[in-house]
């Protein structure tokens, strides 16, 4: 019996973009061995704590509210090592996404390791937990450095994290790899019947750093479309947007905005091709000028054939050129009105974005080009 195993300290499935990423990452994975064991969170009682399907062998950790952060981080890398001792002998590969699924990994030196450098708990827990303290967090750096010396693969999806990476740790530059994001292209499209006439859309996770303040601002500077609206897809529960809502009011354009909640893919694909254009407002911060990512709402904007709109930042900039998309000023609630503004008033201009994001996004970014990538180094680590 071969074996790899995927953790990841993460609720799977889920609505985020992260569980998208992860399906791919476990379903090469799972062609490369007997049987893949995913370690991953439960979240809820709504998914089993055991799953088989095929040769996948999911494991969900409890998901215990009345433990803290650190507590439960703690004891899911404890449990995890403990499951990975039962079948040390005949695991090939541990594939893992942060440190307190990679501590239970790189603790036994027989199985060849992945570290997946989507984030890093140091840079994107602080946005959680603002108080956290200087040696706290330079305790989290000095396990993400473990992490990192000790894997024989670091897979990043984004050319400003591998710098980040290479500049900031003591590691071998040539051990890390780039694989971005990848999309699958929608068969066909219908328009939801409660769709407005004329919208744009965001859709997503709503964590600060994504730019929804700006974006409901720059709303306000487009009173004379008095039939555009902005349709919000969240990825999470509606209850999230909470702090948004005194922002709303405050800006007066209650009657301008659509929640939409946990959407299934075919359903999200549908708003998004209909809508004006898709915004990926990004903060100018750390965590995407310093940390960096791959902003997958743009990768899955463009496999839709619609105008995306997005923050002039090198992690965008890395993605697509001026000629595909309609770059504005992070930050800048004015300069992204005037993209959208642009957009509507230009639909013929705005259709040709699309489509050379559409040609670029079938050259570049399909899933099946990304595993590829990944399929190699499973086989070089195996051979």
């Amino acid at each position: 019996m071969k074996r790899n195993v995927y953790a990841t300290y993460d609720v799977f499935p889920s609505y985020k973009g992260a569980a998208t990423h992860i399906k791919e990452m476990v379903l090469e994975s799972s062609k490369h061995c007997d049987e893949l064991q995913l370690f991953c969170l439960r979240g809820s009682n709504e998914l089993p704590p055991v799953q088989v399907e095929g040769n996948i062998y999911t494991k969900r950790y409890f998901n215990e509210e009345k433990l803290n952060y650190l507590q439960k981080a703690s004891l899911f890398s404890k449990q995890l090592f403990i499951d990975i001792q039962k079948h040390k002998e005949t695991i090939q590969i541990g594939h893992f996404r942060d440190i307190w699924s990679g501590m239970g990994l790189i603790a036994e030196p027989s199985i060849k390791t992945i570290f997946e450098v989507n984030a890093l708990t140091s840079i994107e827990l602080p946005y959680r937990y603002p108080n956290l303290t200087p040696s706290f967090l330079e305790k989290l750096k000095n396990l993400e450095a473990k992490c990192l010396q000790k894997s024989d693969v670091i897979i990043t999806p984004s050319g400003v994290t591998k710098t980040y990476l290479e500049d900031n740790f003591d590691i071998e530059t040539q051990k890390i790899k780039i694989i971005p994001n990848g999309t699958h292209i929608p068969n066909n499209f219908q328009k939801p019947e409660d769709a407005p006439d004329e919208y744009i859309i965001y859709f997503g996770a709503i964590q600060n750093w994504q730019g929804i303040d700006t974006l409901l601002k720059s709303i306000t500077y487009l009173e004379d479309f008095k039939n555009l609206k902005l349709v919000i897809c969240l990825s999470v529960k509606e209850k999230a947007f909470k702090p948004f809502k005194k922002l709303v009011e405050k800006l007066g354009i209650e009657d301008k905005i659509v929640l939409k909640s946990k959407l299934k893919k075919q359903e999200l694909y549908n708003y998004v091709h209909y809508a004006k254009a898709s915004i990926a407002p990004l903060k100018a911060c750390d965590r995407n000028i310093v940390q960096g990512c791959c902003p997958l709402k743009i990768i899955e904007t463009m496999a839709c054939k619609t105008t995306v709109i997005a923050s002039k930042l090198p992690v965008v900039t890395d993605l697509v050129s001026d000629q595909e998309t309609l770059l504005f000023e992070p930050d800048r609630e004015q300069d992204l009105a005037r993209c959208i503004r642009f957009t509507l008033d230009n639909p013929e201009k705005s259709k040709e974005y699309a489509s050379n994001a559409f040609a670029k996004v079938k050259r570049d970014f399909l899933w099946s080009i990304q595993t590829e990538k990944l399929e190699k180094i499973y086989k070089d680590l195996i051979n």
